[in-house]
């Protein structure tokens, strides 16, 4: 198990983030055999959860943030962890005077995994430039999965990672869906969702991905979603949006094109590409069925793909 600590001033927007960031890339690529987490180098903030503006950018981003609380590092996170990573020089003589110095070599800066030796991820706090500076923190959080991969190397495959994959749930997240969904650690939603809270709620299974439908238009935290998103699981490349029409042209490299709207399951290969539409898991609608899809992945393949079917619910 390697062990790893990022760190920033309050906790609450830089280490938070790259601590969102780098755990999602390790279940995407199924790294397993790391602990990440993050701390402050202060007491400003200790209990708060990530800054909005900087959740704001992850969200958009498809980055799922669980619940969080800052706290400050202690001089007891040296021994723990195997490396602790700071943020800017600031963090880095804060760190130091707390762990009594660095006498085992564990402190860095992110940007230097992004072969930026000696930079400083830019504060938002100050620049407000909340996506600049998660683009920063993605590069630093690669450079690091390449080293965690590379650590790994010549170890068999894992187990294949399961994938939920729902749409237009329009306001009603029924509990024999999330029953379904909790052997799954990534959750894809096409759209449709209809209430934020049922979006914060399928957080809580696992690493979201989520795409705004044309009825996200109205809530705060569904209207700021993408309307196109493209990400790997496992080594398999999406790109999902709500409507099948907005569909981009270009899918090289998409093995996996995901959408909903029409409240009909489909499944197709076209040109050795999947085309899913998990149908609607909310309300039955247009005198369709209940439905949803479940997928199994591992090295770069699709190996299953599953139709899940529920029962009416009267009065639903």
């Amino acid at each position: 198990m390697i062990r790893i600590l990022f760190i920033c001033h309050g906790n609450i927007c830089r280490s938070a983030a790259a601590e969102v960031v780098l755990k999602q890339m390790c279940r995407e690529k199924n790294i397993l055999q790391v602990e990440v987490s993050s701390a402050a180098a202060t007491r400003e903030e200790i209990g708060n959860d990530i800054y909005p503006p900087m959740k704001k950018a992850l969200v958009a981003k498809g980055y799922a943030c669980a619940p969080h609380a800052a706290r400050q590092t202690v001089r007891g996170d040296y021994d723990r962890y195997d490396y602790l990573i700071g943020m800017d020089y600031e963090n880095m003589s804060d760190m130091k005077r707390i762990y009594g110095g660095d006498p085992a070599q564990k402190l860095s800066l992110l940007r230097d995994w992004a072969g930026e030796q000696g930079m400083e991820i830019d504060d938002p706090w100050y620049t407000r430039d909340f996506r600049g500076v998660l683009s920063q923190i993605e590069a630093g959080c690669e450079g690091i999965l390449r080293f965690l991969a590379g650590q790994r190397s010549g170890e068999p495959s894992g187990e294949p990672v399961r994938i939920a994959i729902l749409s237009d749930t329009h306001g009603l997240l029924r509990r024999d869906v999330v029953a379904e969904i909790q052997d799954c650690t990534h959750i894809l939603h096409a759209g449709d969702i209809v209430k934020e809270m049922d979006l914060d709620e399928l957080r809580l299974y696992g690493s979201i991905y989520a795409v705004k439908g044309n009825n996200d238009l109205w809530q705060d935290g569904l209207r700021d979603l993408a309307g196109v998103l493209r990400f790997e699981i496992a080594g398999v490349s999406f790109l999902m949006t709500h409507d099948r029409r907005n569909v981009p042209r270009d899918l090289d490299g998409v093995q996996a094109v995901i959408f909903g709207h029409t409240h009909r399951y489909s499944e197709e290969r076209i040109d050795g590409r999947l085309w899913l539409n998990p149908g609607s898991c909310g309300r039955p609608r247009f005198g369709g069925e209940v439905s949803m899809a479940k997928m199994n992945v591992r090295d770069g393949k699709i190996l299953r793909v599953e139709k899940i079917l529920f029962p009416e619910q009267p009065g639903v």
